[in-house]
Formats: structure tokens, sequence, C-alpha cells
């Protein structure tokens, strides 16, 4: 198992899969940063638009706490899509490592059977008269 976790970093340092964390990880932060602020802006615009007596003013705090949210959605959503690139990419990854190895286990049990499918049928057509004669 320990040997199977080590090629599948060694496969991914090779496949250079680590490239854009880096890019992916900024963004990721970036969208956490412009989640949490963008609420904590609309608290605070809320609170100061409480204190105001005209009703511009109150209007244009709104406006304000409005858009802060705004921004806070499209901080989640770019959140959101930078945490799903990074673990579907190793999902994609560790797919591609386990089909492998799959068809590996395949190959092996056909090449160890002699090449012939597990059912043990007959290669040709000889060995299926050759069957048929003890038979008769």
């Amino acid at each position: 198992m320990n040997d199977r976790i080590e090629r599948l970093k060694s496969d991914a340092a090779e496949l250079n899969v680590g490239k854009g964390a880096a890019r992916d990880g900024l963004y990721q932060a970036l969208g956490a940063v412009a989640m949490v602020g963008g609420v904590v802006a609309a608290l605070v615009a809320y609170v100061a638009s409480r204190g105001l007596d005209d009703s511009r003013d109150i209007d244009s705090t709104i406006i304000l706490a409005v858009a802060m949210l705004a921004l806070s959605v499209a901080g989640a959503a770019v959140f959101v899509r930078y945490s799903l690139a990074r673990f579907l990419r190793f999902w994609l990854l560790r797919q591609l490592y386990e089909g492998q190895a799959h068809i590996d286990q395949m190959v092996e049990a056909v090449t160890r059977s002699g090449g012939r499918p597990a059912g043990g049928a007959p290669d040709s057509a000889r060995e299926v008269a050759g069957s048929t004669d003890e038979l008769v």
C-alpha cells in the first residue's frame, strides 16, 4: 500500500500536476477573503446607516451593503470553484492510477494463465477437434 502511494506521488510529480496549485491556492484564499470581507463590510455599512438621518445617506449605505453582499457571494463562488478544482484534479489522477493498476493486474493474470481466458477455453479448433474425438 505504501509503495502505491509513493508511486502515485512520483507519477504526479512527473505530470507536473502541482504547477497550477500555487495559483489555485492564491485564488482560493482571495475567494475566502472576499467572502468574509464582504459580509463584514456589509454589516459595517448597515450599522453605519442606522445612525444617519438623511434618506439619501441611508440609501447609499444600503446600496453599499448590498454590493458587499454581492462581493461575498462572488468570493464564495471563487472559493468553491478552486477548492473543487484541487480536489477533482487529485481524484482524476487517482482514478487514472487505479485504472492502470487494474489493467496491469488483468494483463498479469492473462499472462500467468498462458494466454487463455479465465474459463479455460481452447486456443484453437484443433484442441476442440481433439476433445470431440475422445468422446466418440
